[in-house]
């Protein structure tokens, strides 16, 4: 294990932005326990794929909450950076409006 300093932009619990020396943007930084639930979540939508199951609440409820949750983080990212005057890397800025709902009262 290598110890570096690290420019630290948040430490907002689950949706740190650090940036490690010798890159140009920041990260964001998934906790093991918040990176198993998406994996999980993806998984979950392979499946009902692999099983026919595109339709019903259950797999649109989980492509709602994989779809929102990595929205969450990504407008969380360009939250901090705008906040220290950092382009972002990316080319398509993301809005609110590019939240999901496809599942009537489906609270993620």
């Amino acid at each position: 294990m290598d110890t570096e300093p690290l420019e630290v932009f948040s430490r907002d619990s689950n949706y740190a932005v650090i940036k490690p020396p010798g890159r140009q943007y920041p990260g964001a930084v998934i906790q093991g326990d918040s990176l198993g639930i998406l994996c999980r979540n993806a998984l979950r939508i392979v499946a009902r794929i692999d099983d026919g199951d595109t339709s019903s609440d259950d797999f649109l409820g989980d492509v709602e909450d994989l779809t929102n949750s990595l929205i969450d983080r990504i407008l969380h990212y360009q939250s901090v950076l705008q906040e220290h005057d950092i382009d972002f890397p990316h080319v398509r800025v993301f809005t609110d409006d590019d939240r999901v709902q496809l599942v009537e009262n489906n609270e993620a």
